[in-house]
């Protein structure tokens, strides 16, 4: 299945890039990410990975949330302040 990727911000983005990613049915938001950042070659800390917020189609996802052949995931940092 082929999911398009959108990377929000560049301190997220880095060398991670935009665009369609082909992972095997069954696929989640972590397979994703981990699957970016192997063909960036780095590996996310898991500072990182709890600094993100996922939004699959418009509707709120979360690592174990599973993809769908033509979704459209974005990534973006969290915002924390009061």
């Amino acid at each position: 299945m082929t999911i398009e990727a959108r990377f929000l911000s560049s301190d997220i983005a880095g060398k991670l890039r935009d665009g369609p990613y082909d992972l095997p049915e069954g696929a989640t938001v972590g397979t994703l990410m981990e699957t970016a950042g192997s063909e960036a070659n780095i590996e996310l800390t898991e500072d990182q990975k709890n600094s993100y917020v996922f939004v699959l189609d418009n509707t709120p996802a979360f690592n174990d949330t599973k993809l769908h052949d033509g979704g459209m995931l974005r990534v973006m940092f969290k915002i924390l302040g009061g």
